[in-house]
């Protein structure tokens, strides 16, 4: 166990005493304090991984020390050790960002575990406070970078489907090399998608668009960390968490801009991850609910995903593939998008 340093806040010196000699024999550094002025004179002074405060404190109740830390010092995690066996006021400690509730006498194993796994969650803090500051820039970058791009091909709406088509494809190979891959995974889905637009009965038009914004599908991932994104194994949940909003930051960044062919790429990014019976993300859409264009990015990027070597698994033939999208209809897929594609992609 890597030592740490910790505040204990207690009026009974023989607790102190004790809670300290048992942090010290595992390796930490153990400040001890008997008031809850005394703990504010010296987290002022020092910096703290771990609180670990009682309920009764001389003038101030223990309670309020932990709402102060939350306000002032969020980066301390704070464990309430207190005689007072009581339900209610364990509840309130939780609700005001106590991470545990340690009833006294404790087993010295049990405090022991408590700091730990107190820790363990700070760092869980830390890490995604981290992650919200990394996001807020990288999405205020990205826009700029956008908006700059869009004022560029603004001349004429010719001159912007050709300009717009080659910046798609280039951020979508960017997108595809964030994610680790290699090859045209993006250009395939927009031809894919174009065939089944096409074999639904949407225009010409409208399906051209369809290929053209369909390779942002995923460009929401440039917020996504390439540990998560190119990890061998299944992710863990915060892992999972992390990947899934890559939709609704994909949205975000393109949505807003009052052009038809962001909005749509808005659209397909923030819903080619719903399912057809409702079990998908971000938001559960089921059925007609999720726009067509996501549901047919859906099916799209899915069998293309197939067909190629990932850091979790190799490629699987196009037979497979396709079994796979044939087991999909009605449940993850909208049943007249998986027709179409399979009357028409080959």
């Amino acid at each position: 166990m890597s030592g740490e340093l910790i505040l204990c806040v207690d009026d009974d010196a023989q607790i102190r005493g004790l809670i300290s000699r048992l942090l010290q024999d595992s390796g930490h550094d153990c400040v001890t304090v008997g008031s809850a002025e005394e703990a504010r004179r010296v987290l002022d002074e020092r910096s703290f991984s771990v609180v670990l405060c009682d309920i009764g404190l001389p003038g101030r109740s223990g309670l309020d020390l932990v709402a102060e830390l939350g306000r002032t010092h969020p980066e301390v995690a704070t464990v309430m050790v207190t005689g007072r066996d009581d339900p209610q006021i364990a509840d309130a400690a939780l609700r005001l960002g106590a991470y545990g509730y340690l009833t006294k006498p404790f087993e010295n194993n049990q405090l022991l575990i408590d700091v730990t796994e107190a820790l363990r969650r700070r760092k869980l803090d830390a890490a995604q406070r981290s992650y919200a500051s990394s996001l807020e820039e990288t999405l205020a970058a990205r826009n700029a970078q956008l908006e700059v791009a869009i004022a560029r091909l603004e001349q004429s709406e010719s001159e912007l489907r050709r300009a717009y088509g080659e910046t798609v494809t280039r951020l979508g190979r960017a997108i595809e090399s964030h994610d680790g891959q290699t090859g045209a995974h993006v250009e395939r889905v927009g031809s894919y998608v174009q065939q089944i637009a096409l074999a639904l009965g949407l225009g010409s038009d409208r399906a051209e668009l369809l290929r053209l914004v369909s390779p942002l599908h995923d460009i929401g991932k440039i917020a996504v960390s390439d540990t998560i994104l190119r990890k061998p194994g299944p992710l863990d949940g915060p892992e999972r968490v992390a990947m899934e909003r890559h939709t609704d930051v994909g949205h975000r960044l393109l949505c807003g801009s009052d052009n038809e062919l962001l909005d749509t790429a808005a659209v397909i990014a923030w819903t080619h991850h719903e399912r057809w019976d409702g079990g998908g993300y971000p938001r559960g859409l089921s059925g007609d609910g999720i726009p067509l264009e996501g549901r047919i990015v859906a099916v799209a990027d899915v069998f293309d995903a197939l067909i190629s070597d990932r850091p979790y698994r190799p490629a699987l033939s196009d037979v497979d593939a396709r079994e796979h999208v044939a087991s999909g209809r009605g449940s993850s897929f909208d049943p007249q998008v998986v027709d179409a594609f399979f009357s028409n992609v080959r």
